[in-house]
């Protein structure tokens, strides 16, 4: 006896009570899933903004946009940044050397494996927040 494959996808009935935004629903949803879940795309479902806020448009992800992220957190443990004037920077030294060290880090792990352009800036930005936070310490 032959064994058929299912030509079908499967069918998921929403029964929650409430909504994502916590309005009462009416009726159970379904949703269909009779469309194509094989190929590159296939569980890959596009992120959704939080609620109260529209999608943005993100750069992508990049050795140099983690090393510029992790210097701006040391700027801002250091109290040089803030995020607005009615606050008062606070400063964490721990915090602040714990991320140099971090960047430290980086530098000699990936040492070898980087370009002409990330080495140049890992290096000058460890060069820089080295300084910046021997002055904040003295």
């Amino acid at each position: 006896m032959e064994e058929k494959e299912p030509t079908e996808g499967f069918k998921v009935v929403d029964k929650r009570r409430f909504s994502a935004e916590g309005e009462p629903t009416e009726a159970p949803s379904t949703v269909d899933t009779t469309r194509e879940t094989t190929g590159p795309a296939a569980g890959k479902a596009e992120p959704e903004a939080p609620r109260g806020r529209k999608a943005e448009t993100l750069p992508p992800v990049t050795f140099s946009a983690l090393i510029l992220d992790l210097a701006n957190t040391v700027l801002f443990q250091l109290g040089l940044l803030r995020l607005s004037e009615d606050t008062e920077p606070e400063k964490d030294l721990v915090g602040a050397r714990r991320t140099i060290d971090l960047l430290g880090l980086l530098e000699e792990k990936t040492r070898g494996n980087l370009t002409d352009d990330e080495k140049r800036l890992i290096t000058e930005t460890l060069y820089q927040l080295r300084m910046t936070y021997v002055e904040m310490t003295k």
